[in-house]
């Protein structure tokens, strides 16, 4: 039967210590799984970041493709060539030298392009900067798609389908170079050449290899599909990283019609020829084109795997350590019960079970007793540490919480109810110098005999010793005695005198501080009396020498490490920091403690020569210094007060140029990306500075000052510009009104739209149009 109530009680601690180690490990493990279904989609959200940078890039190369393709339309030459015939008789012939040279350099405009051809439909002429070719000679002895089955068919696609804005797919192209043949997969963007004739199929092409454009778009993904498909469904580009088997365009509409038909959320998952797969999108508002980005199922997981099977391995070691700790434990606890089962169980049967319930219990009790004798003498043993170490935290107000003071002194032993409290230090003059080393041992045996007899006549008091001649009492009062406060202080540091020898007792000086109604408060009352050892005055015949508040209200005034604090700040670029000191000096020294008028101008005069040591130690251009030291005089007879906030102001945009120093490398990131999103908007009436530094999460001031860092120019002029550039295309190439083109570029007014054109090109816009038109 004892067996079996043991046994209970075993299984009992072991079940609680079980569940004591295994219920936060379980919370933790639900919270990990959770944590791990993020892991995907962090993957997933960081794929769409490096797919929505590649779009930027091969968006910008796009742009520029464009502007080339533009600027050799808008080409004199080009276009006065556009209706020549028999160009390769004499005299047309040293012409298309002249069109040669006037052409732009390949490599000075992009390295992305791979070539980029004029076809003339008139003349039957293909040339670029290197070549002349006439259309046979350029598909026979250059460059054409493989799907031409002959120079004939590629010849009725050129003559007989027009010319169209755009980019073409990737097609795999015959090409000849140095005398070899080589195969090719390009693709082209492609203009029509501006012309009268409606039937005209004169056209520019701009040619870009694949690889080109893949170095633009993020790594592909192990087992992953990728595409880009144009505004009308068009297939551009297509990459299935398994499989080098060519996919037909009725797969890829299939593929496209099943993405568009799954519910849209978060994330969006198809299952396609057998595999599983979570699809990113970008659709991009420059270009015009969608971007499709197909990651495998088991890919997107396998980090998530990884990561659930280390975790799995590490909650079993845990789980293991923990039953082999929570048995350990048990039967730890579990011996001493055993043991006084034991003891019990002797006793009764000792008595033949006729022993009392009471007699049996005074066995028990008994014995628990004196089991704890050694844990009770340690714990006591520790008391007088313990309290020695509670005095030095009052003394020094080490107390953060409160109310932490009085659970402490409960703890310890020391009463504080209904009690006021005073703190008298005890000072031994022995000796008129410095102590030597052979006098410190009568040094250390004066201050034990005063700490014994201290322990003998107030044993309820705390004491400790500080060293260098000083030990601390703290003593309380009870409350109704307050009135007869220092009398009964007085008549305690007399028995003490009394009870050591008469040559180390007048020897030994008491000082004592004033009243403390909470301990929180023993701080200020050993301060005061630390004070009265340096201002005896006239109390040196007193039995203890008090602390007396004088009437006279001292004038506070900033430490000395205010040099250091607020150049702390400032050179750290900690805004909030600078703003507590200063808010602490305006309020502490100039509001509350109300400083004469001749105080204040001393600590204004400091705040400006520190302010002023701390700039010259920013490292700034000439400029900037003078700029600060300028603004420093700027209010030099001006009211104090007006003085004083034009200093502070000036510290904190001190603090702000150290801070956007330390930030300038982050806008150098974003600076591309800014004048991407101009390049984009500039025809939204909205565009301006406030709404740009919105929408990248910048502030006003900071965003215009680093722009006109890097760009050398403002916000406004350059958006000026842009909209003016694309004005000055709308006006060569088209025959809309310039109200119409004034509203295309961003301008709700014609007459705003005209005085900004002509300060960026000298001309209205008729005049510009009128101008172009003839030199063409």
């Amino acid at each position: 039967m004892r067996k079996i109530k043991q046994d209970k009680i075993f299984w009992y601690y072991l079940l609680t210590y079980l569940a004591v180690l295994f219920i936060p490990m379980l919370i933790c493990c639900f919270y990990y799984i959770y944590m791990l279904s993020l892991i995907a989609e962090d993957d997933i959200r960081a794929k769409e970041s490096e797919l929505s940078h590649a779009v930027v890039l091969v968006d910008n190369v796009l742009d520029e493709f464009e502007y080339l393709g533009d600027s050799i339309a808008a080409n004199s030459y080009v276009n006065g060539f556009s209706r020549r015939t028999n160009v390769f008789d004499y005299p047309n012939t040293y012409r298309v030298y002249e069109l040669r040279d006037s052409l732009p350099d390949l490599y000075q405009m992009n390295q992305s392009i791979f070539s980029y051809f004029i076809f003339f439909d008139q003349s039957e002429m293909v040339i670029s900067k290197n070549a002349v070719y006439t259309y046979e000679e350029f598909y026979n002895l250059y460059m054409h798609a493989d799907k031409y089955v002959g120079f004939e068919d590629w010849y009725t696609h050129m003559k007989e389908e027009k010319a169209l804005y755009g980019l073409s797919p990737i097609e795999r192209y015959y090409y000849t170079k140095d005398e070899k043949d080589v195969y090719l997969k390009l693709c082209y963007y492609e203009r029509p050449l501006m012309s009268t004739s409606a039937e005209s199929s004169s056209r520019i092409q701009i040619y870009m290899e694949e690889s080109a454009l893949e170095e633009m778009l993020p790594v592909p993904v192990e087992g992953g599909i990728r595409f880009m498909v144009d505004m009308n469904g068009q297939l551009l580009y297509f990459r299935q990283d398994i499989s080098e088997e060519p996919w037909q365009q009725e797969r890829i509409l299939e593929l496209r019609q099943q993405i568009q038909e799954e519910k849209k959320g978060d994330r969006l998952k198809i299952r396609f020829g057998g595999e599983e797969y979570e699809v990113v999108k970008y659709d991009s508002s420059r270009s015009g084109l969608t971007y499709y980005e197909l990651l495998p199922q088991d890919v997107v997981m396998k980090r998530v795997l990884s990561t659930l099977l280390v975790s799995g391995v590490f909650i079993l070691a845990g789980a293991v350590t923990g039953i082999l700790l929570s048995y350990y434990m048990s039967m730890r606890s579990v011996t001493p019960i055993n043991d006084i089962l034991r003891q019990v169980s002797r006793s009764t049967e000792h008595f033949e079970g006729h022993q009392s319930v009471f007699s049996s219990l005074k066995t028990t009790f008994n014995y628990l007793a004196a089991t704890n004798t050694k844990l009770a003498g340690a714990i006591e043993s520790q008391r007088p540490y313990l309290r020695n170490a509670f005095m030095n935290r009052l003394i020094y107000g080490d107390f953060k919480v409160d109310g932490e003071a009085e659970k402490i002194a409960e703890h310890v032993g020391f009463e504080w109810r209904d009690r006021v409290f005073g703190v008298v230090l005890f000072r031994f003059h022995l000796f008129p110098g410095d102590v030597r080393e052979e006098d410190m041992k009568l040094m250390c045996s004066c201050i034990l005999s005063l700490m014994e007899v201290i322990e003998k006549e107030v044993p309820d008091s705390l004491y400790t010793s500080l060293g260098e001649e000083q030990v601390v009492l703290l003593l309380g009062i009870a409350k109704e005695r307050e009135s007869l406060f220092q009398e009964e202080v007085e008549e305690i540091i007399l028995r003490i005198r009394e009870n050591i020898s008469f040559s180390i007792a007048e020897k030994l000086f008491a000082y004592g501080g004033n009243r403390a109604e909470k301990l929180e408060q023993v701080y200020e009352s050993y301060q005061n009396a630390s004070y009265m050892v340096f201002d005896e005055n006239d109390q040196i015949e007193n039995p203890i020498i008090w602390y007396r508040e004088t009437a006279v209200d001292v004038l506070k005034y900033p430490p000395q490490d205010l040099q250091v604090r607020l150049g702390h700040f400032v050179m750290a670029g900690d805004g909030r920091g600078l703003h507590d000191a200063l808010e602490e000096i305006m309020k502490k020294y100039i509001i509350e403690n109300n400083l004469p008028v001749y105080l204040q101008q001393m600590l204004l005069s400091e705040l400006q020569s520190v302010l002023f040591r701390i700039i010259g130690r920013m490292g700034m251009g000439e400029d900037d210094y003078r700029n600060y030291y300028a603004k420093l005089e700027e209010n030099h007879n001006a009211p104090l007060i007006t003085q004083f906030i034009g200093t502070l102001n000036l510290y904190r945009q001190v603090c702000e140029y150290v801070d956007s120093q330390k930030h300038w490398g982050m806008f150098d990131m974003n600076s591309s990306a800014v004048t991407a999103y101009i390049d984009t908007h500039f025809g939204n009436p909205e565009l301006c500075l406030a709404s740009v530094a919105a929408h990248f999460k910048l502030s006003e001031g900071y965003l215009s000052q680093m722009f006109k860092k890097t760009y050398g120019t403002n916000f406004s002029t350059y958006v000026e510009t842009v909209r003016v550039d694309k004005a000055k295309d709308f006006l060569m190439n088209t025959n809309l009104s310039v109200s119409e083109i004034s509203e295309l570029v961003g301008y709700l007014a014609q007459n705003t739209f005209g005085r900004a054109f002509k300060r960026v090109t000298g001309l209205s816009p008729s005049e510009y149009r009128k101008k172009k038109r003839v030199s063409t």
